[in-house]
């Protein structure tokens, strides 16, 4: 009976609005796979390459977790995937049921609301990735570029972008007006508010793209000390 109805639900929301699970339970595979890589194999610095999973350990793991976990993007999926409430805010009919209350930033969760406080330690992290990239090109005591540094240098710019194109920078530098559409603020002239808005209009994409490239980088690392992969030196001269 309960597939039925579920069924007969499913039947009145558009099929935008019908969102897989694949999503949340991508993140808590990541999730899974990385800690297990951690404990099992611990590869901090290869080559002169900085696993981002150690940059470095005792902050990166904590405060990137807990930034992320209570983010936007990641809150909105394990909501409806995982609690399946509300299924989807866009349509005005619920797969669970229409008579129970939001329970989003409410009771326990309201412990979400912590993100804007860890959106400032990210901010304070972002300075160690670039750190690593410039580890990279000097380690050897010479001017050298690798795939490697490449592959840094991409993981640290989507961090960063992910980390400010945050829904809690967007309240920070503008959004706290009470009446953002109102002329007077829709014509100001605040150009940065303007642009980090349509950042933070792709925010899930860019949150899902920049923790895959942080497993990605951590993997490409590994499978260096397994020489699987080599680390191409595109340029090497003198420091």
């Amino acid at each position: 009976m309960k597939a039925a109805n579920e069924s007969s639900w499913k039947q009145l929301i558009p099929p935008e609005f019908l969102e897989p699970n694949w999503r949340f339970w991508s993140f808590v595979f990541i999730s899974i796979l990385g800690s297990i890589l951690i404990v099992l194999y611990t590869v901090p610095v290869y080559d002169g390459l900085t696993d981002p999973f150690y940059t470095p350990t005792v902050l990166i793991l904590p405060l990137v977790v807990l930034f992320r976990l209570t983010c936007y993007a990641y809150r909105k999926d394990y909501h409806r995937h995982l609690f399946n409430h509300p299924n989807t805010c866009a349509a005005d009919v619920r797969l669970d049921s229409g008579k129970r209350g939001y329970t989003g930033e409410t009771g326990f969760f309201r412990i979400e609301n912590v993100h804007r406080y860890f959106m400032y330690t990210a901010w304070g992290i972002l300075p160690f990735f670039y750190y690593d990239i410039y580890h990279s090109i000097v380690y050897t005591g010479a001017i050298t570029v690798s795939l490697g540094t490449v592959i840094l240098t991409i993981n640290a710019v989507a961090v960063t972008v992910y980390t400010f194109s945050c829904h809690s920078v967007r309240h920070l530098i503008g959004g706290y007006r009470d009446c953002v559409n109102c002329p007077a603020n829709r014509n100001s002239k605040n150009s940065l508010y303007r642009f980090q808005s349509r950042l933070n209009g792709h925010h899930e994409a860019i949150a899902w793209t920049s923790l895959i490239m942080f497993v990605f980088v951590d993997l490409f690392i590994r499978g260096m000390v397994a020489g699987i992969i080599p680390n191409i030196v595109l340029i090497h001269g003198v420091l």
